[in-house]
Formats: C-alpha cells, structure tokens, sequence
C-alpha cells in the first residue's frame, strides 16, 4: 500500500504495529530495510511505491533506518519493531 492509504488506515485505527525488516534480496554492503504494518485483521502489509513497475506494485526499499523511520511516523506511528 502506498503512505498516503496506510495514514487514512491508521487514523481508522485499522492499523496494529509497524515494523522494519531487513530487505533480504538487496545487494550491497549495508543492509537495506522494508516496513510493513499489521492490519486488525493480522495481515502483514508492506510499504509500497507511488508507481507502479509493469503494472505491479513495488515494495519500498530504504537505506537508512532513519529514513524508515522517518516514514513510520508520517504514518502516525510513534514506536516501531525492528528485526534483524
């Protein structure tokens, strides 16, 4: 889902928790991270692109934890889970 869809989710209260997980299939020296949050229903969504890539959605890769966090709290989260 987009940012802008996960902020009206979370204003809803249809949002549980965020959290941030290593991007697995992203080379590179430093890790990259993705954020995905949980939905009242216990689905795992994940942050996606604005565009679209051959008419699929694209997960957003950060490089930073800040900039991750960063959009955590655009979100409207205040603590986040990171796992490693």
């Amino acid at each position: 889902m987009r940012i802008d869809q996960l902020r009206l989710l979370f204003e809803a209260g249809d949002l549980q928790a965020c959290t941030l997980l290593p991007a697995l299939l992203e080379a590179g020296p430093a890790p990259r991270w993705t954020l995905h949050v949980k939905r009242r229903n216990g689905a795992l969504v994940a942050l996606c692109l604005n565009r679209k890539r051959n008419g699929v959605d694209q997960e957003r890769i950060f490089h930073s934890l800040d900039a991750a966090f960063a959009s955590a709290r655009e979100i409207g989260f205040q603590e986040v889970r990171v796992r490693a």
